[in-house]
């Protein structure tokens, strides 16, 4: 009866969507409009419905079946609704939804009638795109009979509080990219991508964007806390597929500056609105088709996957062709190369060519396996090609924002920058020596890092933010970057990491640290058992207890490893310990030093924040 009724509304969800195309072609628009957002709200009811189902340990639900445990916690019951593909699906197309509606309710200018009316149309099929293949090959809802008594629970390294929040921020991003597409559809088709475009779309671009880079954020503390490995990233295939579309975005948003204030760049905002979309689609490909061996993927099944690639050819090959009938052929725009707009030129080259590089690390490996044949791409890969250019980026990002909109820029102004960058290619040597650490990579990396951090405290002296306070988004976000960047240098160089086996009362000594194993219990918590453990820490005259543990989940049978962490101003001392087996009395165990951990998260706040507060700049 439940799953009669869930299904029952999703048809009709399809039905008004299917009239609200209808309505448009006889250009009803109004009506085209309402019916779409009476569509949304019954996919909002309908994922309402699968939330209490789960809630309810409903199992002949399948999907509540397949992801849920009488045992597991409500909080994690509700968190189930979208740990599996076809509860995530259904959020991917709520969420399509909502952005259209809000769309539709917030943007009332009555001379852009027309223009609203065509995003939403373009918002609406997207979104029932996405309907009809929910309900054709994912629903949540098929039922199963009899009706399993109990259900086979939910994979316990999802059962995580910061889990339960990082995948709703995550499709809030790279789902509502889903609306700058029809925003530059809609722009395209009406002949009206201008700098009124980048002004209505600007804040639905940014929400999005902010949304994306929340998401990533959590995914990364979560990584860090929780599998035990002791990093923040490691070059994962599903992780590169939410970085790809935030990459773009990055890019999207700096050609949208340069079309707000200068009217230019018409072809390049288009195009990277339709690539970042795209590449969202490609991430929803690696999550959901099986091609990954991930933590972070949903699904095994090749058939969805076929169907997810022909969604991603029919919308990318769609828009491409709209882009090109439609666009309107740009005059010749002589720029000066010191100038503001030649600055986001390349800082957005750069951005592509770093998108180009996780995008060939990605898909390559996949591309082998088609023909039996296997390769490893991870951190070396990245990290080589990828860090000579992040010099140069960096320099360019303090440069750029410093010169002038269509204007050469004379080079007395830029002396004192000089000055700046020679003062942090001094401290840069300093840290070099004084921590014995001579790599050219650590040197260029502190100080392209420095000199972007100095530039824009040079800027905040000068008394940019009291004369033009709509320059603070950018600041704090620049200045994120440059701490994020510094921190990652000096992190990766200087923290370290040691595994070892220890027996109760026995101590461990490295590194002017000694380690001894103290205690060991064994508790049941819900639904599963922990053995804990207690580790005496000195490092020089402090002393401290570490307590990581290991989980043995009851449904499914499962175990995993929960980190103990003891966070100082500069660095965390990391703990994490490995299941014993049955008869053994030695416990193995990994020990790391991050230093400068709270740098990275640092930065990454001051970039959301900078990115939050330029939703609602009205000046640039």
């Amino acid at each position: 009866m439940a799953s009669n009724f869930a299904n029952g509304v999703l048809i009709l969800s399809i039905f008004f969507s299917f009239l609200s195309n209808l309505f448009f072609f006889q250009k009803k628009f109004n009506l085209s409009i309402r019916l779409f957002n009476f569509s949304s709200i019954l996919i909002i009811f309908t994922f309402l419905l699968l939330i209490y189902f789960f809630y309810s340990s409903n199992f002949s639900i399948a999907a509540v079946y397949e992801n849920s445990h009488t045992l597991k916690p409500i909080f994690y019951k509700i968190a189930g609704t979208w740990g599996n593909h076809e509860g995530s699906l259904l959020l991917f197309i709520v969420i399509i939804a909502v952005y259209g509606s809000l769309f539709s309710i917030f943007f009332n200018k009555a001379e852009s009638e027309k223009f609203k009316s065509w995003v939403i149309f373009f918002q609406n099929n997207l979104f029932l795109i996405f309907l009809i293949f929910l309900i054709t090959t994912s629903n949540p809802f098929d039922m199963i009979i009899p009706r399993p008594i109990e259900g086979l629970g939910l994979n316990p390294i999802l059962q995580d509080p910061l889990l339960v929040i990082h995948p709703p921020f995550l499709y809030l991003g790279y789902v509502g990219f889903s609306l700058t597409l029809s925003l530059v559809l809609s722009g395209l088709v009406n002949k009206n991508l201008n700098s009124n475009w980048a002004i209505i779309s600007w804040p639905w671009v940014m929400i999005a964007w902010v949304f994306l880079t929340i998401g990533i954020t959590l995914g990364s503390v979560w990584a860090y806390y929780e599998l035990g490995w002791g990093g923040y990233w490691f070059w994962d295939p599903v992780e590169n597929a939410s970085l790809m579309p935030w990459l773009a975005g990055t890019a999207l948003i700096h050609s949208m500056l340069v079309l707000k204030l200068k009217n230019q760049m018409k072809s390049w905002t288009s195009l990277l609105a339709i690539i970042t979309f795209s590449l969202s689609l490609l991430g929803t490909f690696l999550v959901r088709s099986g091609v990954l061996n991930s933590v972070h993927a949903f699904a095994n099944d090749p058939d969805r996957g076929v169907f997810i690639l022909m969604i991603i050819f029919i919308i990318t090959l769609s828009s491409l062709i709209i882009h090109i009938l439609c666009s309107e052929k740009n005059k010749p725009i002589t720029n000066y190369f010191l100038s503001k707009e030649s600055f986001v030129n390349l800082n957005n080259l750069f951005l592509l060519f770093f998108l180009f590089v996780v995008l060939l690390g990605t898909i390559y490996p996949i591309i082998l396996s088609i023909f039996d044949q296997t390769i490893s791409v991870g951190p070396v890969y990245y990290n080589t090609i990828l860090a000579p250019f992040v010099f140069i980026f960096l320099v360019l990002m303090s440069i750029g924002p410093l010169l002038k909109w269509s204007n050469k820029i004379k080079l007395q102004a830029l002396y004192i920058y000089i000055y700046i960058f020679i003062l942090c290619l001094v401290l840069s040597i300093i840290i070099i020596v004084l921590s014995n650490s001579y790599d050219l990579i650590l040197f260029l990396g502190i100080a392209s890092s420095l000199f972007l951090i100095f530039s824009i405290l040079g800027e905040i002296y000068k008394g940019s933010i009291r004369v033009k306070p709509f320059y603070l988004p950018r600041l704090l976000s620049h200045m994120g970057v440059g701490i994020f960047f510094l921190s990652i240098f000096l992190n990766s160089y200087y923290s370290y990491t040691k595994d070892f086996e220890i027996k109760i009362n026995e101590t461990k000594s490295f590194d002017n640290l000694s380690l001894k194993f103290v205690d060991q219990s064994i508790s049941k918590i819900e639904n599963y058992l922990e053995m804990k453990t207690k580790f005496e820490i000195r490092s020089g005259k402090e002393v401290f207890n570490l307590e990581p543990s290991v989980r043995k989940y009851f449904q499914p049978n499962q175990i995993t490893s929960e980190t103990s962490i003891k966070p100082t101003f500069f660095s965390n001392y990391y703990l994490a310990i490995n299941f014993p087996d049955s008869q053994s009395v030695i416990l193995g165990a990994r020990y790391y030093y991050n230093y400068l951990i709270h740098g990275i998260w640092l930065g990454l706040l001051l970039i959301i924040f900078g990115g939050f507060l330029s939703v609602f700049k009205k000046r640039i």
